[in-house]
């Protein structure tokens, strides 16, 4: 399950299943079915774009023995669990595994709530393959590091999977088993649309903390990053095979290290790449000057995202997210002056917001807009599972383990959706 863009994720998990020689078959329930519109399971008033719960267990091979499902987004959890339910109708013995952020921070409810026999704890790429060959060979779970599992009534906890040291190893995704040509030739992507556009990881996880983040529980905090020669490698790949002219970066925080961002820029320009490539995931600031942007501009880049959060400093501190506001906002000013186009993400209805606060950030989008940003997404608190914000609301009884909670973040324009601030209703 994932918005309507290329399920990047997962096509690193069939590249690892596919380098290990294991057989396997996508159903990429939103890629195969982009034209069509069906109801939310239990919600008359949502939409899922894709395949129908009915026609995504219809797809499935009547010989599988092992499934492997996505949520990476707790919105998605409720249909996800619908998808488990009916597999396990249809398949009484089958093995069925739960990847990504949302059952790594609630793998313990995943497991007495749902069909799922197994959760994927963490990066997935080398977990899935000793998970898998410990199921063929009939060997114990116990002995697979980065999963829980049932045993007995009880829930097992084998530990977090190991980051994968040597990130250039990884394979690049594999997309042959994806209905890709669908979503590059409906522009379904993350971020605007700059054309024919594939989606690429130049990162993976995050050196920061934010405890609104569920990434310290998901992927600790060691950040590691691609040789830059292999991402332009990849490119290339993608150039000549799908024709396309434009790259989304999908990583959670990009340009940390200057050099790094430079390698990269100067790679694209040496090898006189005629690409465009974006950020809308969102990146920090502080590597930016005005020499850099212009190599960023230079090199293809024309749109990014910062992320200030909020403009209330009291608010900033609270959550961990180290930033200076008028740093950012200079570095705002660079970025537009050179030509990026610049989106901002805002979130309102922290547990401590007050007026105060929400004024200071009404303050902070204005001058944001005078600088010359050209769009603010502006989004309500949800606690995260796996944030450490979401532990301390779930252990002060503040937050019910339901639907009505995961669906939660859609419910937006929602009078009646929970506010987590006391002094802000919804």
């Amino acid at each position: 399950m994932q918005s309507p863009n290329p399920p990047l994720g997962l096509a690193y998990i069939a590249a690892s299943l596919k380098e290990a020689d294991l057989p396997y078959q996508v159903i990429d329930a939103t890629g195969e079915g982009l034209d069509s519109i069906v109801p939310y399971p239990g919600r008359s008033d949502f939409r899922v774009q894709g395949l129908s719960v009915e026609e995504i267990c219809e797809a499935a091979p009547s010989e599988t023995t092992v499934f492997g499902l996505h949520c990476n987004f707790s919105h998605l959890w409720p249909i996800t669990n619908v998808i488990a339910k009916r597999l396990r109708e249809t398949f009484p013995n089958a093995l069925i595994i739960l990847g990504g952020e949302h059952g790594t921070a609630l793998y313990e409810f995943v497991l007495k709530s749902s069909p799922f026999d197994v959760v994927v704890m963490g990066e997935g790429d080398e977990t899935i393959i000793n998970l898998v060959q410990a199921h063929e060979q009939g060997r114990d779970f116990t002995e697979v590091q980065g999963i829980s599992f049932v045993r007995d009534g009880s829930v097992v906890l084998n530990g977090l999977s190991k980051r994968i040291r040597n990130i250039d190893k990884i394979p690049i995704p594999d997309w042959d088993n994806f209905p890709i040509m669908e979503y590059i030739n409906r522009h379904q992507i993350n971020g605007i649309n700059l054309g024919r556009s594939m989606p690429i990881l130049g990162t993976r996880g995050c050196p920061y903390k934010c405890t609104f983040c569920s990434n310290v529980d998901m992927w600790t905090q060691r950040y590691v990053r691609r040789d830059p020669k292999f991402i332009v490698d990849e490119m290339e790949i993608y150039i000549k095979k799908y024709n396309v002219s434009n790259f989304d970066f999908q990583d959670a925080t990009a340009l940390v290290s200057r050099k790094w961002t430079a390698d990269l820029c100067n790679e694209i320009l040496d090898r006189k790449l005629d690409i465009t490539w974006q950020l809308p995931s969102g990146t920090r600031s502080e590597t930016f000057d005005e020499d850099l942007a212009q190599l960023l501009y230079r090199a293809g880049c024309r749109a990014l995202s910062f992320a200030p959060e909020s403009g209330a400093e009291e608010i900033l501190i609270e959550v961990h997210k180290q930033v200076n506001l008028r740093d950012m906002l200079e570095r705002m000013r660079v970025a537009t002056k050179v030509g990026l186009k610049l989106s901002c993400f805002i979130v309102i209805g922290f547990p401590t917001e007050t007026k105060a606060t929400l004024k200071k950030t009404l303050k902070l989008i204005r001058t944001m807009a005078l600088v010359g940003v050209h769009d603010v997404a502006v989004s309500k608190f949800v606690p995260y599972p796996g944030s450490p914000l979401f532990n301390e609301l779930y252990k002060a009884d503040k937050i019910k383990l339901d639907d009505e909670f995961f669906i939660s973040p859609m419910d937006f324009y929602n009078s009646n959706a929970a506010s987590q601030s006391e002094e802000i209703s919804p």
